[in-house]
């Protein structure tokens, strides 16, 4: 385990000229007390200028110059930091990170305790610690001396999400912000839009660490995993819209397949071994009964986009056979619908709704003449397709409950499904919204769309029992919180 041990004043200063702050007799007795008996790790410079060398703990001194050496039995040169880092980041044994600047910058990422000294005014200095953001800490001590404040941290648990701005993904990181994750994020807006990310600042007075780009450029996650410690991904990378993918299967598999290939190559260079994968229900196919269960078989897809999830499913199984300490968590979801009671975040995809509610609720204020209802001709109680229903913040909470589940384990392959195991359908929903909002919505009944099944519902007891979680917000919920997120974007 990775350790920075600093003194930093007010501005981030840490090249302190004249007198250091951490000669101060309790800083320097502090500092003493938390390196004895350990490894701590420092620069040439550092080391050179020490005023006594120190004992009682073994130094490890890192030089670009191959010649360097040192007669003290109890130091060692190293010349491939970045190396050194990789090896001993996840060791049980502690190696203390003491200076200089650019050995900080280079382990920041790296470390998952810290031990400062927040010393009190500003000092004249000849180097800034700029990377770091104490919104990337916990603190779990802190003391008050007459010239300084001492804490020790840890670092909060690293999630990237990809897809960080769609609908599921932003629900999702106000949910790990609000539950202590720090979140990376990365997107390319080919579906949302980059307000979002203010919208969840607002929401939960946190920020995202935000990447703008595609999962598919290879350069852009090698940036991301390089400048950030991430524990573990979650993915939602994906075009999402049935019918479209029967028309654009290469895209779909391209974006949906490819992509996440590019994303398991990077994690498994960075030892990443974390992942939730965002599936669908429509990986069951059609040849299944409901309710639909997790041991039921998959593959017998309809469309381009159900297949693009069963490729990955798969690939996320061969890589647990191929090496099972990767820990694996396949969310099966149904009709995510709804919005977060702020009004501020919700469905708003560009262009025309692919999906069902954003449809209604353009249709509700005027902004589109009139929904499409394909299909009243299945064997449904009313002729309109049936789906499970769930509201996109049980969802997101969900998520993390699957984050906090594999990031406690060594190993594994998990798959739940996530709904109500309550199957509305459509027309159930188009007056639901009707009756909560007291509002029209005007319909008509159009052909089958292409690779609609009649009936899809879940069997979500596995999820109850392992997760500790159930659906709690009801159809009434995801039509009431639908329609304020509209209104409050009309009215923005």
């Amino acid at each position: 385990m990775l350790t920075f041990s600093i003194a930093i004043d007010e501005n981030k200063g840490i090249g302190f000229k004249g007198k250091l702050p951490w000669h101060l007799k309790e800083e320097l007795q502090i500092f003493k007390n938390n390196t004895v008996g350990k490894n701590i790790v420092m620069g040439q410079v550092t080391y050179d200028h020490l005023p006594s060398k120190l004992k009682d703990r073994h130094t490890i001194v890192v030089s670009s110059d191959p010649s360097y050496s040192l007669s003290d039995p109890d130091a060692e040169v190293i010349n491939d930091l970045s190396a050194f880092l990789k090896e001993h980041e996840k060791d049980a044994e502690e190696y203390i990170i003491c200076g200089g600047s650019s050995i900080y910058r280079q382990a920041y990422s790296r470390c998952q305790k810290a031990y400062i000294s927040f010393v009190k005014g500003k000092y004249d200095v000849d180097t800034w610690f700029d990377a770091f953001d104490i919104e990337d800490w916990n603190v779990v001590k802190e003391e008050e001396y007459a010239d300084f404040t001492y804490m020790e941290l840890e670092r909060k648990p690293t999630a990237l999400v990809t897809g960080c701005t769609g609908y599921i993904g932003s629900h999702t990181c106000v949910e790990l912000l609000n539950n202590g994750y720090r979140v990376i994020g990365l997107d390319n807006f080919s579906n949302s839009k980059p307000e979002v990310l203010q919208k969840i600042h607002e929401i939960t007075g946190k920020d995202v660490k935000f990447y703008e780009g595609n999962m598919l450029n290879r350069n852009i996650m090698e940036e991301i995993f390089t400048e950030n410690h991430i524990d573990a991904v979650i993915d939602f990378a994906a075009f999402k819209a049935v019918g479209d993918s029967v028309y654009k299967p290469v895209e779909y598999y391209t974006n949906n397949v490819s992509s996440v290939l590019t994303l398991l190559t990077v994690m498994k260079e960075h030892d990443v071994k974390s992942i939730v994968f965002s599936s669908s229900a429509t990986v069951y196919g059609d040849q299944n009964p409901v309710p639909l269960k997790e041991d039921m078989p998959i593959g017998n897809t309809t469309n381009p986009y159900g297949t693009s999830k069963v490729f990955v499913e798969k690939i996320l199984q061969d890589l647990y056979f191929a090496d099972n300490t990767f820990n694996v968590c396949v969310l099966r979801y149904f009709n995510p619908i709804g919005a977060h009671s702020s009004g501020l975040i919700g469905e708003e995809p560009n262009g025309i709704p692919a999906n069902l509610m954003p449809y209604i609720t353009k249709v509700a204020v005027g902004e589109l003449e009139c929904l499409n209802i394909f299909g009243d001709d299945y064997d449904t109680p009313d002729g309109t397709c049936l789906r499970d229903y769930i509201h996109v913040v049980d969802l997101a909470k969900a998520h993390v409950l699957a984050l906090d589940k594999i990031m406690k384990q060594d190993g594994g392959y998990l798959v739940y499904n996530l709904g109500t195991g309550h199957p509305y359908s459509v027309l159930d929903i188009v007056n639901t919204y009707s009756r909560v909002n007291n509002v029209e919505v005007p319909y008509r009944m159009a052909p089958r769309r292409a690779g609609d099944l009649p009936m899809l519902y879940a069997d979500c007891s596995k999820a109850k029992e392992e997760l500790g979680w159930e659906a709690e917000l009801t159809l009434e919920d995801m039509c009431r919180s639908s329609h304020n997120f509209i209104i409050t974007l009309k009215n923005k």
